[in-house]
């Protein structure tokens, strides 16, 4: 067995020990242990996909150009630093992988959020962080390396697995199912709810405790994990921002409109811009109405927000110089 993948199978078989050890100082270690085994095992994959004699180019950060002893160039790998997780999310796209990476940036999350929050919490987040990197790691097992799960984790380290994984996703159901009834009343807040988190331990396992809601507003939020009532607009901002960051993040890089923005009313960052609304459920503010006095035009954001909600930016500037 290759080094990086024996490594690799090694950090995700410490990960479970450590999480199932009563010792809670351990769990840091899982979190860091699993992750660190999803990704080895991720870059087994490029390592085995590299080109012969290429240094294993495809999991290297740098390159280098070498000529061949007839005259050709090729590139090969340089050093023995290797790429990080955004960069092995991309080179799976760009080698059109049938592994879906994209539960990688919830994984170093949870690692993130273990080692900075109080150890009650922890093992909430473990739970979680094996559900996401379970079929992660069976798809990269399976679909690329075309092994068993069973046999190339031992029997234990793949029960054990599957175990954790079945428990959240039997409680996700239960907190996802509780929010039926619910109306999101728009497209963008109905995509977010699957990204509500709580705010005291990070679980995505939030429910909804009024089984009379029908509308945002009526929502009951508390977390399945911690036990912690959760404020239903700190959940929806942050919900918000998270769904709809890659979308603003491209916005960004091509230089266009921001996607969310604060609303000018509540303060929050619940402004949708698309939908020229803001969806806290306790305001609601809507640009939909609101048009220059002069031209007819309809007002952006930055026209209400720093003029009087009846001028477009460019005719306020005209009145103020008539002034």
């Amino acid at each position: 067995m290759n080094p990086l993948l024996k490594n690799a199978v090694v950090s995700i078989q410490l990960g479970l020990e450590d999480f199932a050890s009563d010792d809670e100082r351990r769990i840091i270690s899982a979190a860091r242990n699993l992750y660190s085994g999803v990704l080895l095992l991720a870059k087994e994959v490029l390592r085995q996909l590299s080109p012969p004699g290429s240094n294993e180019i495809l999991i290297r950060t740098k390159k280098k150009a070498v000529k061949e002893a007839d005259g050709t160039v090729k590139l090969v790998g340089d050093g023995k630093k290797t790429i990080d997780r955004f960069e092995i999310e991309e080179t799976f796209k760009q080698l059109q992988s049938a592994v879906d990476l994209s539960n990688l940036k919830r994984l170093a999350g949870i690692r993130n959020d273990i080692e900075h929050m109080h150890p009650n919490h922890a093992p909430a987040l473990i739970q979680e962080a094996i559900a996401d990197a379970m079929p992660i790691i069976r798809d990269v097992i399976v679909k690329e390396l075309k092994e068993e799960p069973s046999a190339l984790l031992g029997n234990d380290a793949w029960e054990a697995l599957l175990k954790e994984a079945r428990v959240f996703k039997e409680e996700q159901r239960a907190c996802r199912a509780s929010f039926d009834a619910v109306n999101w009343e728009t497209n963008t807040l109905g995509e977010a709810f699957q990204d509500f988190q709580c705010p005291k331990c990070s679980s995505t396992l939030v429910r909804n405790d009024n089984a009379k809601a029908t509308k945002p507003d009526e929502l009951a939020l508390v977390c399945s994990k911690c036990g912690e009532p959760a404020d239903h607009v700190e959940v929806i901002e942050a919900a918000l921002k998270e769904s709809l960051w890659a979308e603003g993040h491209i916005a960004a890089m091509e230089s266009g409109d921001p996607v969310l923005d604060e609303c000018p009313e509540c303060l929050k960052e619940t402004y949708v811009v698309a939908e020229e609304k803001c969806l806290n459920p306790g305001c609601e503010f809507s640009l939909h109405g609101y048009e220059c006095g002069v031209c007819g035009e309809g007002l952006t954001l930055d026209d209400y927000r720093y003029g009087d909600g009846h001028l477009c930016s460019y005719h306020a500037h005209v009145m103020s110089k008539d002034d």
